[in-house]
């Protein structure tokens, strides 16, 4: 792209007023409205080791003759007024990745089928052609002010969120590297469990008899909470063990990530994902540890759990356990994805509220995030505006206020992800009619 620049508008808007912009990134665009709301891996880059993911829909169906494709010009949009050109703080080409990645999983979707944005009626292939008509605009490689007077020309942005304000508490999340093994031994002896099957076999094996005793009718592995699969080892020697760890909090945190790469003893990375849980809601535990005095407000983050957890390792099933949820995964080889199906990119992959907002948006979002040094170390924030895809969604995010945005996998991400609780702004890119 070339050198990015910026059209100012000064009149009280002091939280943009002096914006500086680097050379060489692909340029954003932002409403007026924001101103008045004013196996090696790169760490940053969840898919680059892996192919795009495959298909995960049936194949599309004709449009049934009485059915009328929803018109986009009836919804109540964001006017698109755009006086200002601002930098995406990421390359342009992980942008390209991320949509193209989304793309390919939406190819099989029936692009007829209704999705709701916030109460807008759209299509699947409203938000694919959004997608493809933005993938071809970045890579006609225009001068700023024609690809910004493209954009007003030919997309509507629509601003999402909670409150009067339309605000986002966003959140972080990541994917780690975890020393596994494919077998149990004598150092690695926490198992994590692939999806079992809807057996009656299942239910109370290895349960103490006491619980046993108390409970004549097998419940569903569903009712299985943390505890029972976990301490009891309900679910032990069932051959459903697909790994093993040497932590038991790592495995725990595995579980609220949803995903992990496993290196086995000989080298070898293996992804897992997501599969399943049970059907408990999620316990945030940090937020118990700061109602029992354990931890500081400002000591929340997954950092600071971890800390205090190791430090005081007679705590850790204390309160491990009162997070009933349980997560099942399974092996792939696409790397982490989203529940859209699309492979997820370090710092353009985003999680919403499913039942809100649809798999395969384009959005804008206005955030601060966190800026590490050299040692790895939270040094400061910075203002960021960037280009996402919604793609995923996750158990603690709920409702039309909530984002989670994923970081990459390893090290470096995962310490911005744990310290990432910021509240922001969402704008989703629709392609004109």
């Amino acid at each position: 792209m070339p050198s990015s620049f910026i059209k100012l508008c000064s009149k009280n808007r002091p939280l943009l007023k002096r914006i500086g912009l680097a050379m060489g990134f692909l340029p954003l665009i932002i409403i007026s409205s924001l101103l008045n709301s004013c196996s090696s891996f790169s760490p940053l880059n969840a898919e680059s080791q892996y192919p795009p993911s495959g298909n995960y829909y049936s194949k599309p169906h004709p449009l049934p003759a009485d059915e009328v494709k929803p018109d986009l010009s009836s919804n109540k949009m964001a006017s698109l007024d755009l006086p200002i050109v601002v930098q995406d703080d990421m390359d342009w080409k992980s942008l390209e990745r991320v949509i193209q990645n989304q793309l390919t999983v939406m190819e099989a979707q029936n692009a007829y089928d209704p999705v709701t944005l916030e109460g807008l009626s759209l299509t699947k292939g409203d938000l694919k052609n959004s997608l493809d008509a933005f993938l071809s605009l970045l890579r006609l490689n225009l001068e700023p002010d024609e690809f910004n007077r493209r954009v007003r020309k030919e997309f509507t942005l629509y601003k999402a969120g909670q409150g009067p304000d339309k605000k986002f508490l966003f959140t972080g999340y990541y994917t780690p590297i975890l020393p596994a093994s494919p077998v149990q031994t004598e150092e690695y002896v926490y198992p994590i469990y692939r999806l079992p099957d809807d057996s009656p076999e299942l239910s109370f094996i290895n349960l103490p008899s006491s619980e046993n005793s108390k409970n004549a009718a097998r419940p569903h592995w569903k009712n299985y909470t943390r505890e029972q699969i976990d301490r009891h080892g309900i679910l032990k020697n069932r051959r459903l063990e697909i790994a093993w760890l040497k932590d038991d909090l790592e495995r725990f945190f595995l579980h609220i990530q949803g995903s992990a790469l496993l290196r086995f003893p000989d080298g070898k990375l293996q992804s897992v994902g997501y599969a399943g849980a049970n059907k408990y809601g999620y316990q945030g535990i940090g937020k118990l540890m700061v109602k029992d005095g354990l931890l500081g407000k400002g000591e929340r983050s997954m950092q600071g759990i971890k800390k205090y957890l190791r430090s005081h390792p007679e705590k850790i099933p204390i309160y491990l356990y009162q997070n009933k949820r349980y997560i099942f995964f399974s092996y792939n080889d696409q790397g982490p994805r989203g529940a859209g199906g699309g492979t997820l990119v370090g710092g353009r992959s985003l999680a919403t509220d499913k039942s809100i907002y649809p798999a395969g948006g384009l959005a804008l979002i206005f955030v601060r995030k966190p800026v590490l040094d050299q040692d790895d170390k939270i040094s400061g924030w910075k203002r960021t505006f960037r280009f996402v895809v919604d793609q995923d969604t996750g158990s603690d995010i709920k409702g039309p206020g909530r984002a989670d945005l994923f970081f990459g996998i390893g090290q470096r991400p995962g310490i911005m992800a744990g310290s990432f609780k910021e509240w922001g702004e969402v704008y989703y890119l629709i392609k004109k009619n």
